[in-house]
């Protein structure tokens, strides 16, 4: 059983790594991922570049670690929502609440968006990689179970492939979210019409996807 001090010294560092994390994505959304230094980041922070590295051993594995947490506040905020009977109705939900989340904390998609375009090609090291590589594989089952779901309780077309369906929708979700976050007052101007218009046709057209085909029989 942990001493009381021991408990309290935790509960500092925990604090701290998460204010390096939430430090770490201001600059990175201010300055882009390459214009951010470890030095940068302590200076924001007040702490020496010592005091960092207790922390955090690169640039490369606090990026890693800030794209983790907002990925992660997403998803708990989109699996928070999925209510209803059926499991078609559970999806619609959960798109939706993507589509909340996306009005509410357009910060975190567009970090999303630069992190995507900063480690396009390859992943700085063997061991970030398989790190994250987890992460992603165990953060957002919800689409997955939930066409599983469908196509037993008949909401959900039965032909449909649960697994790659799932990465169909999250991908697309992923992009089209990441772009009304990014520039969506500018497309808003430039196509005439509303980006939250443009997401919810997108969840239709998901949903209509999704919907079993009605017998003529």
């Amino acid at each position: 059983m942990k001493s009381k001090w021991e408990q309290e010294l935790e509960e500092h560092r925990d604090k701290r790594r998460q204010d390096i994390i939430l430090a770490a994505q201001e600059l990175f959304l201010e300055k882009d991922l390459p214009g951010v230094t470890m030095k940068d980041i302590g200076r924001q922070l007040g702490i020496s570049r010592v005091t960092l590295y207790k922390y955090y051993n690169s640039i490369d594995e606090l990026a890693f670690e800030v794209q983790m947490k907002v990925l992660d506040d997403l998803f708990r905020f989109v699996d928070s929502h999925i209510v209803g009977e059926r499991a078609d109705e559970k999806m619609q939900n959960l798109l939706l609440a993507w589509q909340d989340f996306t009005q509410t904390r357009p910060s975190h998609l567009r970090f999303i968006g630069l992190f995507d375009h900063y480690y396009r090609e390859k992943y700085p090291t063997l061991e970030l990689e398989e790190k994250y590589r987890i992460f992603i594989k165990n953060i957002f089952p919800s689409p997955f179970q939930l066409i599983k779901e469908g196509i037993q309780d008949g909401s959900i077309r039965p032909d449909l492939h649960p697994a790659k369906t799932s990465a169909m929708i999250a991908n697309t979700m992923m992009s089209m979210t990441q772009r009304m976050a990014s520039r969506g007052n500018i497309l808003r101007a430039e196509q005439e019409i509303d980006p939250d218009e443009m997401m919810r046709q997108l969840i239709n057209m998901i949903m209509a996807y999704l919907k079993p085909e009605v017998s003529s029989i």
